[in-house]
C-alpha cells in the first residue's frame, strides 16, 4: 500500500489513520526525510559501527517520545509534604501544578493534531531530531519534573554554584521513565515492581550538613551494568530486543538469522530471484502429476514479503487473487499453504545467496582484479556452493593481490600454491596443453572445443632449462608444475560445477558396517535396515533415514562412502577431455603426466569435496523431512476445537465447565486431585479424596459435581490403574444422573502437554500452592477447553513433546521454528480476541504467533494497552494505529486476525476476518445485497450499520446472489488489482463470521488410551510378539499373568504345554516369570490371551519385530557375512590380556581344561572370554571331567586391555577379582563340598540309581532318596528318588549359589544347608501324597481332566490354588504401579466360559481359615493349623494308600480337610475385607504351627 493509500485509510466516522506534523520546522523536515530514507533502506550502511549507532539512536529518540507524553502524577498532599518537612527538616520542593497542567493542555492539543496527520508524518516525528534537545551534557536526560518547568522558573531555582536546587528533594514519587539508557518505560516498570529504585533510605546517606549525596549528578546507569546478559536476553531485555520492538517490520522476519532479513528487495532482484525459486520450486516436484509453478505467482507473492513486509498468513489470506487461476465460477489456488512458506525459506537461502555474490563482487573491485571469466562465472552462479567454488579459485589464482607476503596454503592440497613461482614456470605450465579453464569448458559442455598442443621435446627436457633458474632438478620441476595445474583444475568453478551436477544425478551411497556393527546391529536393531546398503542413489533418499545413517556412524557401528557407481569409467571420460589424441612418444609421456594431474586433482580434492558436500545436502533434506512431519503432527493436534457438550451447536466463544481428576500412578499412596475450571479457564476449587470405592468419597465427589455442575469430567493418569479409575468416575457420574438429571460426560484425552507441565516453572509460578499432581489436572482441563491456547502457552517447551520418532536427530532451532509455525498457522487460520487475550494472562500467550507480531511486539502491545488510559481494552481495530499501539506494516499484517467485540460502539466488520483495507468492498456488497442505494446509506449513523443488518437479519444468504465474478472484474479495470478471492471472502465472513475451522472435539481412541497408559504401541506390543509375564495367580483352568506393562492377560490351560496335563500347578507356580506368546491383544480392555507352549514360543517373533529393510540392502552380503560369523565362533580366539593375578592365563576354555585336568578338586583359572574385551571367564574344576565356566561382565572400563573397576557375575557386582573370588566363586564350592560330604551323595548317577533300587527292593515300602552331581549342566546337582518298589526313579534338581541351595521341584525352595534342603524335598514330597478331600473323593471315580490314566490325582488338582504369592511391584515399568496381587476383576474381561474360574461353593470361611496375606511366612501361605490341602502338616499317603506316618497328631478345629478352599477366595478386588480386615500391605501376625512335644513326632520314612 502506498502512502497516498495510507493517507486516505479512514475508519467507519470518517477520521484519518495517521498522524499530523504540521508544526515541524523545514529544518526538521528535511532531517525527517534523510531519516525516513534511512529506514526505508533497512538502516542499510556501509560501516557496521554506523548502523548500531542508528539503532540505538532509534531506541533513543522512541523513549523520548513517549516520555514528553508522560505526565508525573501528584502522590501527596500539601498536608503530607509538610509532615515530611518537619520529620527529615528537609525542604522539599512543591511541584508546579499549574504550569504542569498548562502543558497538559499543550499535549492534549499536540495530540489532537497528530490524530488528523499522516502516517508518514509520524514517522518523522518517531525519529525527529530536535528530541536531542532533551539531552544534556552527560548524554542523558534533564529531571523528568524539567520537561514542566518555564525558562523563568528554572533561572530562579538555580542557585550560585549553578546547581539545581530541586534536587535536594529527598522524597520522590515512583519514576514515570526509566532512569536507565536504552530501556523502555515498561521494562523499567518490570524491574522497578522487583527490586525498586533504591531510593527509599537515599536520605540516610546525606552528608551532615544537609546535602544529599544520593541525588549529586553522576553517570546514568545502563541496564547492562546492572544484570546479567543471560537475565536480560531471558526476558527480552536487551539493546537488540528494544530494536526489534520498535522497528515496523514484522518480528520474525527480524530474527531470521544471518542476513538483512527486512532488507528491500529491488525489482530486478525479485525478477530473479522469481526465476530462481521458481526453478527449485519445480525441480522438487519433478514426477509429480501437477501444474508447474509460474514465475509471475512466485514474483507478486515475493513483492508482498520482500517489498510490503507482509508474513505468509496475511498473503495466504488476503492476497490469493495473485496466486488464483480464475475461470468464471471454478477457482483453483496454484499455491498451498505449504508452498508459501517453501518460497518464504527459499527467499532466507536467496538472500544469502545476493548478500554472498555482493560481497564477492565487492572484494573484486577493492582488489581490482580484471579477470573476464571470473565475472562471467559470478554472472552464470546459481547457488551459493557455486560462490564458494569462485570464493576459493580467488583465494588461489589472486592470493598476490589479497596478500603479497604470504602464500595461500590449500587446505588438503598438499603443498603451497605460489604465484610467483607460478609465474616463473609459466611457459612450462602451458606447455601442458591446456588450461584449467579450458579443461573445465570442455568437460561443462561435453565436447572437446579445446585440443592440447603437443610439445616435441619430453617432459624432463623441457624441464631442463629451469635447473639452470635456480630449480633444484628437472624432476622437481616437473612436479611442481603438475601440482599448481592439479589445485587450479581442483578450484576451476566449470570443473567443480560439471562433477556436482554428475555426483547430484549419479552418485551413490554405500553403507556397510563396521566390527563393532557387526556384532551390535542384528536383526531387531532399529539399524538394521540400513545395516548393508548397496549403492543407493542420493535422489532416492526422500525420508529421514539419512539422519539415522549418520547417527549410526557417529556411534562407530557403520561406514559411510558416497561414490559415483562406476568411478574408474567415469575418470576415464574425463580424461578424454584434457588428453591429447596424437600417438608419438613425446605425447605419450605427457598424456601420462595429465592423467596423473587429473587423478590428483579430481580424486584428492573434487571429489572429496563433492562426498562430503552431498553429505550435508542430504543431512539438511532428512532434517527438513522429519522437521516437517512434527509440524504436521502438532498441527493435528492444534486443529481441534474446544469439547462442546451432546446436544449442543458448536459455538468458538463457548468455553465448557471442566473437572478433571487423577489419582497419578494409581498407587495406595497417591490421593486423588479432583480440579474446577469455569467456563473463562480460572482454576477455582479443588477436592482431595483418598479412595472411590468408600461411600464416602462417593458421595463427596457427588456434591462436588452437583455444586459446580461442569459440562464434562476429564479423566487422566500415568498407568493402566487409570481405567480402574475411569470405571469408578463413571459409576458416580451415572448415579449423579439418575439423582439429578445432569448430562455430564467422562471422558479421557491426550495428556502429553499436562505431563509436561505439572512439574514446569510456569505451573510453579501460576499454582505455587497446588501440588503437581493437581497442576496436571488443571492442565488437562484447560486443554479439553482450548488445546491450541494449552499447547501455545508450552512456548519453548514445546519441543520436549516427541512428535516423531526421529525427531532427537533434528536441530534444535530448526525444529523450533517449525513448531512454532504450526501454532502460526492454526492460530491465524482460527483468529483470537483480543480483548479477551489482553484480559488473560493465560489466552496472551497465543498473541505471540498473530501474523506480524512476535514475543516482544506481542509483550509491547499488551503492556501498552494495559498502561492506556481507555479502560484496557480496544473498541475498534482502527485503534490499533490510532492510539500508537502499533506501527503500520504491523497492523497491516495482524488486524484481520485480532476479533474485537462491538460492545462499545465498533465496527460490526472487526468482529470477521475482513480486512481493514476491504471494509468499503464488504459495505458496498451489503448494501447490493440489500438494495440499498447511496443516498438511503447516508440515513445510517454509521458506515457499517446497514453491513449489521444484513449480519444480525440472517440476510446474509443475500449475498450468493451477488454476480462476484463482474464485480471483481470492474474493481480490476478500477484500481488494476484482482480483487476475486476477496469479494469471496467477504461473502464468507459476512455469512459466517470467524467461523472455527477446527475439527470438532474427539475423544481419545482407545489406541491412544492404551499407549498414553502403558507406554506400548504397535512396534512394541502387538499379537504375536513374545514377551516376559509374571504369574499372579493359578486357577482350575487357567492362570493370571501381568506384562512389563502392567496389562493383565490370562494361560488357559490348553495353552500352557503341548501335551495334557492334569492340573496348571504342575508346570506353573505363582510368582514365576516365563515367556508367553500374544495370542490377543485388547487394547480397550487392557487385556490379552497368551501362550506358553514350546511349539508357538520356538516359532519366535523375530519376523514381526523386524523392521523393513531397505530396498537396497544387501541381502547376500549379510548372509555371508552371518555365516562368517558363526563358523568364526566355532574357531573363535580370545583377546590377550594384561591382567596382574596370580591365577589369570591367557588361554582359552580348552586349554584351561587341559591346564586342570590334573589338579585338585576346586582348582580354578582366570582367562580371557570369547564374548569380548569386556568380559572375563573363570574355569573351576568341579570334578574329574567336570567343569564350571563362569562369566563375569567387567564395568567402567578404560581400555579394552585393561580391566573393568566393577565386575559382575550372576546379577552381584565386586570390586576386584579377588572379592569376587572369595565372596562368589569360593562361596559356591563350599556349598558344593557340602552336599558332596552327604552321606546321601553319590559322584556318578549311575552308582546312585543303583542304590535306590537296592534300598526299595529291601524295604518296599520305603521312600528313598540321594544326591549326584548333574554333568549336563555343572554347577547343577541332581535329586533323585524313589517312593517304593513299584515307583519308577524321579529327579529334582538343585542349583549351588553362593548363600543357599535351591530346589526346583513342583515349587522352587531356597535351603541355606543341606538339612534344610533334605527338609524342603520331604516337604514337598509327603504334601504330594496326600490323601484326596472327602468332597472330592467320589468325584474321583470319574476320570478328568485333573486325573492320571490310573485315576491317582496330581498334585495341586483341587479346585482353586491355595498360595497367595505376591505379585509384580513395579514389574518392568517405571509407570506400573500393580494391584492387589491376583487382584483380577471379572468385569474387566469377560473370558470364554471355557476359561471360567470356577466358582466358590462356600459362602463364607470361618476366620481361622481365610487366606493368609501374601506376606505371611507361614509355610507355602497354608492356613494356620493345615496344610496347603487342607490336612495335618505331619500326614501323608504314600502310593501303596498307607499313611507315611500316624494321623491325628493336629490340635484345634482345622485336623483334616477344613472345608473346601477354593479360589474364590482371592477373587475379590483389592481394598475388600479378608480375616485380618481390609486388604494393605501390613501382613498379619505370622501363625504358628503345632510341634508335637518330643519323643511325640512321627518317625520319617525316609531312608
Amino acid at each position: 500500500m502506498s502512502d497516498e493509500d495510507r493517507r486516505n485509510y479512514s475508519d467507519e466516522e470518517g477520521e484519518d489513520v495517521g498522524f499530523d506534523d504540521s508544526d515541524d520546522s523545514e529544518e526538521e523536515e528535511e532531517d525527517d526525510e534523510e531519516e525516513m530514507k534511512r529506514i526505508g533502506d533497512g538502516f542499510i550502511v556501509d560501516d557496521d559501527e554506523e548502523e548500531d549507532e542508528e539503532d540505538e539512536e532509534v531506541i533513543r529518540r522512541s523513549k523520548k517520545k513517549r516520555r514528553r507524553k508522560e505526565v508525573v502524577e501528584e502522590d501527596l498532599d500539601e498536608e503530607d509534604l509538610a509532615l515530611m518537612e518537619e520529620n527529615t527538616g528537609v525542604k522539599i520542593r512543591r511541584p508546579e501544578k499549574f504550569k504542569r497542567l498548562k502543558k497538559r493542555r499543550q499535549e492534549d492539543e499536540d495530540e489532537d493534531e497528530e490524530t488528523t496527520g499522516t502516517r508518514h508524518d509520524s514517522l518523522q516525528k518517531i525519529f525527529d531530531d530536535e528530541d536531542d534537545e532533551g539531552l544534556d551534557d552527560r548524554g542523558g536526560y534533564d529531571d523528568e519534573m524539567d520537561q514542566f518547568i518555564d525558562d523563568e522558573e528554572e533561572d530562579e531555582d538555580m542557585d550560585s554554584g549553578g546547581r539545581d536546587r530541586r534536587e535536594k528533594a529527598p522524597v520522590k514519587p515512583r519514576p514515570r521513565r526509566a532512569p536507565i539508557e536504552g530501556v523502555s518505560e515498561y521494562v523499567w516498570g518490570e524491574w522497578y515492581e522487583v527490586f525498586g529504585d533504591g531510593e527509599d533510605y537515599a536520605y540516610a546517606l546525606g552528608k551532615e550538613n544537609g546535602e544529599d549525596m544520593y541525588f549529586e549528578k553522576k553517570p546514568e546507569p545502563r541496564l547492562k551494568d546492572v544484570f546479567e546478559p543471560g537475565v536480560l536476553a531471558e526476558r527480552m531485555m536487551t539493546d537488540t530486543d528494544e530494536i526489534i520492538r520498535v522497528k515496523d517490520v514484522p518480528e520474525r522476519m527480524q530474527l531470521r538469522p544471518g542476513i538483512q532479513a527486512d532488507r528491500s528487495l529491488s525489482d530486478d532482484d525479485i525478477e530473479e530471484e522469481a526465476y530462481w525459486i521458481t526453478t527449485q520450486l519445480n525441480e522438487n516436484r519433478r514426477g509429480v502429476d501437477q501444474p508447474a509453478f509460474q514465475t509471475e505467482n512466485i514474483g507478486a507473492v515475493l513483492k508482498f514479503m520482500s517489498q510490503e513486509l507482509m508474513e505468509v498468513p496475511f498473503i495466504e489470506t488476503h492476497r490469493r487473487d495473485y496466486f488464483t487461476r480464475v475461470n468464471g465460477q471454478q477457482l483453483t489456488e496454484l499455491l498451498s499453504r505449504e508452498d508459501l512458506w517453501y518460497i518464504y525459506d527459499l527467499d532466507l537461502k536467496f538472500r544469502s545467496f545476493l548478500e554472498r555474490r555482493e560481497a564477492i563482487k565487492a572484494l573484486i573491485e577493492r582488489m581490482k582484479i580484471e579477470d573476464d571469466y571470473l565475472t562471467d562465472s559470478l554472472l552464470k552462479a546459481t547457488k551459493l556452493e557455486e560462490l564458494t567454488d569462485i570464493s576459493e579459485y580467488i583465494s588461489l589464482r589472486f592470493s598476490k593481490q589479497i596478500d603479497k607476503t604470504k602464500a595461500f596454503k590449500r587446505p588438503g592440497s598438499g603443498g603451497s600454491y605460489d604465484t610467483t613461482k607460478r609465474g616463473q614456470l609459466s611457459d612450462l605450465i602451458k606447455d601442458f596443453g591446456l588450461s584449467a579453464r579450458e579443461f573445465g569448458t570442455n568437460l561443462i559442455e561435453g565436447n572437446k572445443r579445446f585440443f592440447p598442443d603437443d610439445v616435441a621435446l619430453l617432459p624432463q627436457e623441457d624441464a631442463e632449462k629451469y635447473v639452470e633458474r635456480g630449480f633444484p632438478s628437472a624432476d622437481r620441476v616437473v612436479a611442481m608444475a603438475m601440482n599448481m595445474i592439479a589445485q587450479e583444475v581442483a578450484v576451476d568453478p566449470q570443473v567443480r560445477k560439471a562433477i556436482r551436477s554428475k555426483y547430484e544425478n549419479t552418485a551413490c551411497v554405500t553403507v556397510t558396517p563396521t566390527e563393532k556393527g557387526a556384532n551390535v546391529i542384528d536383526e531387531l536393531h532399529p539399524y538394521y535396515p540400513f545395516k548393508r546398503l548397496a549403492q543407493k542413489f542420493v535422489r532416492d533418499f526422500h525420508d529421514g533415514q539419512y539422519l539415522q545413517i549418520l547417527q549410526a556412524q557417529s556411534e562407530g557401528l557403520v561406514k559411510i562412502e558416497i561414490k559415483l557407481p562406476e568411478e574408474a569409467t567415469y575418470l576415464q571420460s574425463v580424461f578424454d577431455y584434457f588428453l591429447s589424441d596424437n600417438y608419438s612418444e613425446s605425447s605419450q609421456k605427457w598424456n601420462d603426466l595429465r592423467r596423473k594431474i587429473l587423478t590428483s586433482a579430481l580424486k584428492d580434492h573434487v571429489f572429496v569435496q563433492m562426498e562430503r558436500g552431498l553429505s550435508e545436502k542430504l543431512r539438511s533434506q532428512a532434517e527438513e523431512w522429519v522437521a516437517k512431519k512434527c509440524q504436521i503432527s502438532l498441527e493435528e493436534k492444534l486443529n481441534v476445537a474446544s469439547y462442546a457438550p451432546r446436544g449442543v451447536t458448536y459455538d468458538r466463544d463457548y468455553s465448557p465447565r471442566v473437572v478433571a481428576i487423577s489419582h497419578g500412578a494409581g498407587s495406595s499412596k497417591d490421593a486423588i486431585q479432583v480440579a474446577f475450571l469455569d467456563d473463562k479457564g480460572k482454576y477455582t476449587d479443588h477436592l482431595k479424596l483418598d479412595s472411590l470405592r468408600e461411600q464416602k468419597s462417593q458421595k463427596e465427589l457427588v456434591d462436588f459435581l452437583d455444586n459446580r455442575r461442569p459440562d464434562v469430567v476429564v479423566v487422566g493418569g500415568f498407568t493402566v490403574m487409570t481405567r480402574r479409575l475411569l470405571e469408578q468416575v463413571e459409576k458416580v457420574v451415572n448415579d449423579l444422573r439418575d439423582l439429578r438429571g445432569d448430562d455430564i460426560s467422562v471422558i479421557m484425552t491426550n495428556d502429553e502437554v499436562a505431563r509436561l507441565y505439572q512439574n514446569s516453572k510456569r505451573a510453579m509460578e501460576e499454582f505455587p500452592d497446588a501440588n503437581p499432581l493437581t497442576r496436571y489436572c488443571i492442565s488437562l482441563g484447560r486443554l479439553v477447553q482450548n488445546p491450541m491456547n494449552e499447547y501455545a502457552a508450552l512456548g519453548r517447551d514445546l519441543i520436549n513433546i516427541r512428535q516423531h520418532p526421529l525427531q532427537h536427530l533434528v536441530g534444535v532451532d530448526r525444529l523450533r521454528e517449525l513448531l512454532d509455525r504450526a501454532l502460526i498457522n492454526i492460530i491465524n487460520a482460527v483468529g483470537i480476541d483480543f480483548n479477551a487475550v489482553v484480559d488473560s494472562p493465560y489466552k496472551a500467550h497465543m498473541l505471540q504467533y498473530i501474523c506480524g507480531l512476535g514475543p516482544r511486539k506481542a509483550q509491547s502491545l499488551i503492556k501498552n494497552i494495559e498502561a492506556d488510559q481507555h479502560n484496557g481494552s480496544l473498541d475498534k481495530r482502527g485503534d490499533l494505529v490510532i492510539r500508537k499501539f502499533l506501527t503500520w506494516n504491523i497492523f497491516m499484517n495482524c488486524c484481520s486476525f485480532l476479533r474485537v467485540h462491538t460492545n462499545f460502539g465498533g465496527d460490526v466488520l472487526d468482529e470477521t476476518r475482513i480486512h481493514s483495507e476491504d471494509y468499503n468492498l464488504a459495505r458496498k456488497m451489503a448494501a447490493d445485497a440489500l438494495e440499498i442505494d447511496e443516498e438511503a446509506l447516508e440515513e445510517y449513523e454509521n458506515a457499517s450499520q446497514h453491513v449489521e443488518e444484513l449480519m444480525r437479519d440472517d440476510g446474509a444468504e443475500k449475498l450468493n446472489d451477488l454476480l462476484l465474478e463482474d464485480y471483481a472484474h470492474q474493481l480490476e479495470m478500477i484500481q488494476h488489482k484482482p480483487k476475486r478471492m476477496t469479494l469471496e471472502t467477504i461473502k464468507v465472513e459476512l455469512q459466517h463470521p470467524f467461523k472455527d475451522p477446527r475439527r470438532p472435539f474427539e475423544r481419545a481412541s482407545p489406541e491412544m488410551i492404551f499407549t498414553m497408559l502403558t507406554g506400548e504401541t504397535d512396534q512394541t506390543l502387538k499379537e504375536g510378539f513374545i514377551v516376559p509375564a509374571l504369574v499372579t495367580r493359578i486357577r482350575d483352568r487357567n492362570a493370571m499373568c501381568r506384562l512389563d506393562c502392567g496389562i493383565d492377560g490370562i494361560l488357559a490351560i490348553q495353552n500352557i504345554a503341548d501335551s495334557k496335563i492334569g492340573s496348571i500347578s504342575d508346570v506353573l507356580s505363582e510368582g514365576q516369570t516365563l515367556q508367553v506368546k500374544i495370542l490377543r491383544l485388547d487394547k480397550e480392555k487392557f487385556f490379552s490371551d497368551l501362550s506358553c507352549k514350546e511349539s508357538e514360543l520356538r516359532q519366535g517373533d523375530t519376523k514381526l519385530r523386524m523392521l523393513p529393510t531397505d530396498r537396497m540392502f544387501n541381502l547376500f552380503e549379510e548372509e555371508k557375512a552371518m555365516n562368517q560369523i558363526k563358523t568364526n565362533v566355532k574357531k573363535s580366539s580370545f583377546m590377550h590380556r594384561k591382567i596382574n593375578h596370580p591365577l589369570f592365563k591367557n588361554m582359552n576354555a580348552e586349554d584351561a581344561v587341559k591346564y586342570l585336568s590334573d589338579k585338585g578338586r576346586g582348582e580354578l583359572v582366570i582367562r580371557p572370554s570369547t564374548r569380548g574385551a569386556d568380559h572375563l571367564s573363570v574355569t573351576v574344576k568341579l570334578a574329574d571331567g567336570l567343569f564350571k565356566h563362569f562369566d563375569i561382565l567387567e564395568l567402567d572400563k578404560k581400555d579394552d586391555v585393561s580391566l573393568g573397576k566393577t565386575l559382575k557375575i550372576d546379577n552381584a557386582k565386586y570390586s576386584d577379582l579377588d572379592e569376587l573370588l572369595v565372596s562368589h566363586i569360593e562361596a559356591i564350592l563350599s556349598k558344593t563340598e557340602s552336599l558332596m560330604a552327604s552321606p546321601k551323595y553319590k559322584e556318578n548317577a549311575s552308582d546312585l540309581k543303583q542304590s535306590l533300587e537296592t534300598q526299595t527292593m529291601a524295604k518296599p515300602g520305603a521312600a528313598v532318596y540321594g544326591f549326584t552331581l548333574n554333568r549336563k549342566y555343572p554347577g547343577y546337582f541332581l535329586l533323585l528318588f524313589k517312593i517304593g518298589a513299584k515307583s519308577s526313579i524321579e529327579e529334582y534338581s538343585i542349583k549351588v549359589a553362593p548363600e543357599h541351595y535351591v530346589l526346583k521341584g513342583p515349587t522352587e525352595k531356597e535351603c541355606k544347608d543341606v538339612v534344610s534342603l533334605a527338609n524342603s524335598f520331604k516337604e514337598m514330597i509327603m504334601q504330594r501324597s496326600r490323601p484326596k478331600p472327602a468332597a472330592a473323593a467320589a468325584a474321583a471315580a470319574a476320570p478328568s481332566a485333573s486325573s492320571t490314566p490310573g485315576g491317582r490325582p496330581h498334585y495341586n488338582s483341587y479346585n482353586g490354588n491355595s498360595n497367595s504369592s505376591s505379585g509384580s511391584n513395579n514389574y518392568g515399568n517405571p509407570h506400573h504401579t500393580p494391584s492387589h496381587p491376583g487382584a483380577y476383576h471379572p468385569h474387566h474381561y469377560q473370558p470364554h466360559p471355557s476359561h471360567q474360574p470356577a466358582q466358590p461353593h462356600h459362602a463364607a470361611m470361618p476366620p481361622m481359615q481365610q487366606p493368609l496375606h501374601p506376606s505371611s511366612s507361614s509355610g507355602a501361605g497354608a492356613p494356620w493349623g493345615s496344610t496347603p490341602w487342607g490336612g495335618a502338616p505331619w500326614t501323608g499317603a504314600p502310593s501303596g494308600g498307607g499313611h507315611m506316618g500316624p494321623p491325628g497328631h493336629m490340635t484345634g478345629p482345622h485336623h483334616g480337610y477344613g472345608g473346601g478352599h477354593n479360589d474364590g477366595r482371592h477373587g475379590g478386588p483389592p481394598g475388600t475385607h479378608d480375616a485380618y480386615g481390609p486388604r494393605s500391605s501390613r501382613a498379619p501376625p505370622t501363625p504358628r504351627r503345632f510341634m508335637p512335644p518330643p519323643g511325640q513326632q512321627p518317625p520319617q520314612p525316609y531312608y
